[in-house]
């Protein structure tokens, strides 16, 4: 995405009572200012609702379609779901050593930026 390159890894492994676990690694190497700006979320988010989608896929809920898709993501319940993701991948970034208002002011910025909205100033 915008010229970057990232890498993924995923993994399939085998669980009890015939589950499937998923676990998925992305690597990427994310300039300074970009993270300092977004956090973690700038990413996690995307993947939450990518993984969201793929596990209604899995369950064979209806085929979505991009207007389908669009009308979900400017609805309350997906702006619903980006405050939860949002609000995981901040606490995450806390414990990996954020200062906290470091972590919220990115968290503002990255949930504006998929939810809509306007920013913190910075």
């Amino acid at each position: 995405m915008g010229g970057q390159v990232s890498w993924i890894e995923v993994r399939l492994s085998q669980e009890d009572e015939g589950r499937i676990r998923l676990e998925l690694e992305h690597l990427a190497h994310v300039p300074d200012e970009f993270w300092a700006q977004f956090g973690p979320g700038a990413v996690g988010i995307g993947w939450d609702l990518t993984l969201m989608g793929f596990a209604q896929h899995l369950t064979g809920a209806a085929q979505v379609t991009p207007d389908k898709s669009a009308a979900w993501l400017a609805s309350a319940e997906a702006r619903r779901f980006m405050e939860i993701s949002n609000e995981q991948w901040r606490l995450a970034s806390i414990a990996a050593g954020t200062p906290d208002g470091e972590a919220d002011a990115a968290a503002q910025r990255c949930l504006a930026f998929y939810a809509g909205g306007e920013p913190p100033p910075s």
